[in-house]
């Protein structure tokens, strides 16, 4: 009985090592993180226009408002052009290829297809080129809806927070 509780200790001992080694492991990587509201500004490229954006880790891939959409082709590869109007009303045409078509699960559970294009974006020092799809957002808050794809490895969200990071990025 007795050698079985020394074990016993001396696990528990291992035990505790190591998950003060994972929570220090832990603290360094969150140390690292941007810390991000929920809303921030984000800039699109190469036109920067400067958008509020909502960053939602419920979703993986980023939405941008493009209600009326125009789709031709060039080269043989289709591409969308898009209008971009900012809450200042400051309006830019972004034209890009379509890199494919994604089924987007909506949050009622109905499945929706969307074109998807790459968009340069920066919001605070983090500038990345991220798949975007294309969806009318008429009726939502934010033009631009941010999803993991972009903030993973980069930002730690902190939902009470609003407008934590002017958009930063080197050119």
């Amino acid at each position: 009985m007795l050698d079985t509780l020394q074990l016993t200790k001396k696990q528990l001992k291992f035990t505790l090592a190591g998950l003060m080694l994972a929570l220090s492991c832990l603290q360094a990587v969150a140390s690292e993180l941007l810390r991000a509201g929920w809303i921030e500004k984000a800039v699109l490229y190469p036109q920067e226009i400067v958008l509020h954006a909502k960053l939602d880790t419920g979703a993986k891939t980023s939405s941008l408002h493009a209600p009326d959409p125009e789709y031709f082709t060039r080269d043989g590869k289709e591409w969308a052009r898009i209008s971009v109007t900012n809450k200042k009303i400051e309006t830019v045409m972004i034209e890009v290829p379509v890199v494919r078509n994604a089924k987007i699960k909506r949050h009622y559970g109905e499945r929706q297809t969307r074109q998807v294009v790459l968009l340069e974006m920066c919001i605070g020092k983090v500038r990345k080129t991220e798949e975007v799809n294309l969806v009318d957002r008429t009726g939502l808050n934010y033009q631009l809806l941010v999803g993991r794809n972009f903030l993973e490895g980069a930002f730690l969200i902190d939902s009470g927070a609003t407008y934590m990071l002017p958009p930063d990025c080197p050119d």
